[in-house]
């Protein structure tokens, strides 16, 4: 292959390429997906919508012609198109039939998941309240503390400069009013507590 390689005036064949990749040349394994890529993804954008699909595509192929390659799978180096066209069919029948099924299921359970995803929006609403609910219950000075480290993203020595405190002071403060909504949070909510 290297040989083969060295001269730019006569391409390699397919064939050639695949005799060399199967005997571990990488750099031919390389040129055999460059020259593949184009064809696969055509074939990919026939039967798939967005780039990142039809990007997605072309690497399960290649993968798999690669796969091929390094067991020797393809007994024909001369066949190598039809091989990997071979790949683009099956996989794409794959996909279909996977769609199908997807499809099916969704109209048979997807009443079920419709339902557990209203239940985690309901869910999501009353930790936000809670949350609310315990934020509430720290002095004015914490809460600060608390939305410049995690709302605003700024460090403790930024927070100690704009609150005139001490970096420890900010820890120390942070620290505590974390353990503090960690407690709050894992207790009923009052409403809960007299249901």
């Amino acid at each position: 292959m290297d040989a083969v390689a060295g001269s730019t005036a006569v391409q390699p064949s397919a064939a050639d390429l695949v005799r060399a990749a199967t005997g571990g040349d990488r750099a031919a394994e390389a040129l055999l997906c460059q020259r593949f890529g184009a064809a696969i993804r055509t074939f990919a954008r026939r039967r798939l919508r967005g780039a990142d699909a039809v990007e997605e595509f072309a690497q399960d192929v290649l993968l798999q012609l690669i796969q091929a390659l390094r067991t020797r799978a393809l007994e024909d180096p001369a066949r190598v198109g039809g091989f990997v066209l071979g790949i683009c069919r099956n996989l794409a029948r794959d996909r279909a039939r996977m769609q199908e099924r997807r499809a099916a299921l969704w109209s048979q359970f997807g009443v079920v998941l419709a339902a557990l995803e209203d239940e985690q929006e309901e869910t999501r609403g009353h930790e936000v309240a809670q949350l609310e609910d315990c934020l509430s219950q720290l002095a004015q000075r914490t809460r600060d503390v608390i939305r410049h480290a995690y709302v605003d993203g700024e460090t403790a020595s930024e927070i100690a400069a704009r609150m005139t405190m001490t970096e420890g002071n900010v820890r120390v403060l942070r620290h505590r009013a974390l353990h503090t909504l960690r407690e709050c949070m894992s207790q009923r909510i009052f409403w809960e507590a007299s249901a």
